[in-house]
């Protein structure tokens, strides 16, 4: 994809899933990459895949609920390569067994859902946002949103629903008040994925026959297939994107 190679890029939530795939694309198309999570441990996975692949990428642990975790972590990114081109807040946490009906939901679930899901995108904005207009001067933001934000299709899930309601209104404002600044803002809006934790879900046949039986597509997308969306967003091909949606849900919400 045109514009990617040489820039440098941040993905939250990237030691796994979604978040891990995206950054061995963004690596793939020429990226440095900050590879951004609260594992440790899956963030240096995700770093020693890129190398191995002869890619640029270093690790940083982080809480995103915390903002001097956040500024810290991207001035590693900073230190080491520079600049900041892109930001690819994708970081979640998604919790059937403890989300719940609003009557029925305990604050402390909601302030850990909503803390990561939108709080957290807050401040990965906030700080990435200064730091491309500190250095780069113009670049592009991805958020990974949800069609639960749009609709009733998770329910009893309040806090997350409502998170990833939040996070496409956050969007659709920084896209309007960083035009100006040559930042676009654009949201990919994933269906049902297979993620590791998502596969661990659907291990019993029935129960995935049940997930993919109102997807035209009839099948979960692979990480991968997300991350492309991802790539295009954050390229050039995309100059003329900002406040868009990007749906790669299999058909799902043409139905």
């Amino acid at each position: 994809m045109r514009g990617l190679s040489g820039k440098v890029a941040v993905i939250t939530g990237s030691g796994s899933g979604i978040g891990q795939a995206a950054a061995i694309r963004l690596a793939e198309e020429g990226c440095k990459i900050g590879v951004f999570d609260r594992n440790a441990e899956t963030a240096d996975s995700t770093v020693a895949m890129i190398v191995a692949a002869g890619g640029q990428a270093l690790a940083a642990h982080v809480e995103l609920r915390e903002e001097a975790e956040v500024e810290q972590a991207y001035r590693k990114v900073l230190d080491a390569y520079g600049k900041l081109d892109i930001v690819c807040s994708n970081a979640a946490i998604f919790s059937a067994a403890r989300d719940r009906p609003v009557d029925n939901l305990p604050k402390e679930v909601w302030d850990d859902i909503v803390g990561v899901n939108l709080t957290g995108m807050y401040l990965t904005c906030k700080h990435g946002i200064r730091a491309i207009k500190a250095t780069s001067g113009k670049g592009a933001v991805v958020l990974t949103g949800s069609p639960t934000g749009m609709s009733g299709c998770s329910p009893a899930n309040i806090a997350y629903g409502s998170s990833k309601g939040g996070v496409h209104g956050l969007a659709r404002v920084m896209a309007v008040d960083h035009a100006k600044d040559g930042i676009r803002v654009n949201v990919v809006v994933p269906g049902f994925t297979l993620t590791p934790i998502v596969r661990e879900l659907v291990a019993d046949p029935k129960v995935y026959e049940w997930q993919i039986s109102q997807i035209p597509l009839r099948r979960g997308a692979e990480p991968h297939e997300i991350a492309g969306a991802i790539a295009f967003m954050a390229s050039d091909d995309a100059s003329y994107m900002t406040g868009s949606f990007m749906f790669v849900d299999g058909g799902l919400t043409a139905v």
